[in-house]
């Protein structure tokens, strides 16, 4: 998260809190009580902080708030907070607010009229239309509704996921002509590449779940340049995560885009082999390491970069206790990137179809056969940050269930606590397919109880119903 966006969640919780108490307040006492005047005094100031001047805008899309076209961020303490707030707009048919900057010039009793007016709205036939009317009536001008339209998402949204789009979609082709020159011996350059890991570091910044959910895309044709670019963003994101700079990340995304380049020297029929290799096969596959470091150290960048690249094809092999390959004598412990890179590229070769396996395993499966391997094959630190990253039911897993319905992990609305994850339902599309359908999430409870409303039965991988979890997360900015 940029300082910008960590200082606007900040803010953006305060305002949440702050309009939550004030129309609580004004529920259970009248105009005059000092605790109302106490609670629009912090309002106001929320909304000023926020506002900057400015018009502001509050939106509620797909279970998550977003001001000023940005997703806040919260934290478990205040998760209670938002849920209720989350439960209010819907409860009134609004998409959200926007505040005009001439509501400094209003009065105590005009915010206390704003706020029984949203409270009372609730029970009316048609919420949205008769605050309109109300606020007209009580020459409240600096307030404008939203109404909910389920698929009209933010213009900012969209724009995020072309741009995120693009940037996979690049990346994979400059991983793809890097790697083409290679196999030519042609001069091969990694500007172009290093400025899409630019682009990316700033996508995994502001929304990794997103950048996560690219992760999912899969090209059979293609799968060494898709894998690239997969282990790059799960890097990246890991990275992130335990607080590397933007030009460490950078780099990691770098070593994750070529970590594969030295297999344009292994023969096609052994990458492709729909069996298991023999012990020949096994020997020429063990060489791409190396092969692949002396490929990133004849490409046409710095001293420093091939340097820092060249431990992507050297390292991704290697376990956290010095087995795997290539087999050193000078290597006393892998990098840190070597670690990562360890870790990503597992998880994403693990979760793809590969000819010489039945099937792919589902996310989850995947995690639990690496926490298996912890501290032998993986640095336990790494991997539990690692598996908290991605979640219980990582995005892109199909649950489905006790309801009935299947669902597609698409994101978690708490960012501390990764176990009970929003999910896109999947509806029948008359074709033999499925279509998106509402985002829930299973955090949801019964109102008279407290239970869950929704609970996983079971885990599965999206191939099993022939789904690519990415067109679910870009369909809109296709």
């Amino acid at each position: 998260m940029s300082e910008q966006t960590a200082e606007l969640s900040v803010a953006g919780g305060r305002f949440i809190k702050a309009f939550h108490h004030m129309i609580s307040t004004v529920k259970i006492h009248q105009e005059n009580n000092q605790l109302i005047k106490e609670s629009i005094k912090h309002f106001v100031k929320a909304l000023s902080e926020i506002s900057g001047g400015m018009e502001l805008e509050i939106l509620l899309w797909r279970g998550r708030f977003f001001i000023q076209g940005e997703k806040l961020h919260y934290r478990k303490e205040s998760f209670a907070l938002i849920n209720e707030m989350m439960d209010y707009f819907p409860q009134r048919g609004l998409r959200g607010l926007i505040f005009q900057p001439n509501f400094k010039e209003s009065s105590l009793k005009d915010f206390v009229i704003f706020a029984r007016l949203l409270n009372e709205s609730a029970g009316r036939d048609d919420p949205p239309n008769w605050i309109d009317k109300q606020f007209q009536t009580h020459g409240l001008e600096w307030v404008e509704i939203l109404r909910e339209i389920d698929e009209d998402p933010p213009e900012l949204e969209l724009k995020r996921k072309e741009q995120a789009r693009q940037s996979y979609m690049h990346s994979m082709a400059a991983v793809k002509e890097v790697a083409q020159k290679v196999s030519q011996r042609s001069v091969a350059g990694i500007r172009k590449a290093r400025r899409l890991a630019q682009t990316m570091v700033d996508l995994v910044l502001d929304d990794e779940s997103l950048m996560l959910g690219l992760t999912t895309i899969r090209d059979y044709d293609d799968y060494t340049y898709t894998h690239s670019v997969n282990v790059a963003l799960l890097a990246m994101a890991l990275g992130k995560r335990i607080g590397l700079s933007q030009i460490f990340l950078e780099q990691l995304g770098i070593c994750g885009m070529f970590h594969d380049l030295g297999k344009v020297e292994v023969p096609k029929e052994i990458l492709l082999k729909p069996d298991m290799l023999n012990t020949g096969e096994w020997d020429q596959m063990r060489k791409h390491p190396l092969i692949g470091v002396h490929r990133v150290l004849q490409l046409h960048a710095s001293r420093e970069m091939k340097s820092r690249a060249a431990l992507g094809p050297f390292e991704h092999h290697l376990n956290y206790n010095l087995t795997g390959y290539p087999k050193t004598h000078f290597v006393n412990k892998v990098t840190l990137f070597g670690k990562i890179l360890r870790i990503a590229d597992t998880y994403d070769a693990l979760t793809s179809e590969r000819k010489y396996r039945p099937r792919a395993f589902s996310p989850d499966e995947a995690l639990r056969l690496m926490w298996s391997k912890v501290g032998e094959d993986y640095d336990p630190i790494l991997l539990k940050i690692f598996v908290n990253m991605v979640g219980l039911y990582p995005v892109g897993t199909i649950l489905k269930l006790d309801t009935g319905e299947m669902g597609l992990v698409v994101d978690y609305p708490r960012d501390d606590e990764r176990t009970r994850p929003e999910v896109l339902l999947l509806e029948d599309d008359g074709q033999g397919g499925f279509k998106g359908g509402k985002t829930v999430s299973l955090e949801e409870r019964d109102e008279k109880t407290g239970s869950f409303l929704r609970n996983v039965l079971e885990c599965h991988h999206p191939t099993k119903l022939g789904l690519q979890p990415a067109q679910f997360y870009l369909k809109e900015a296709s």
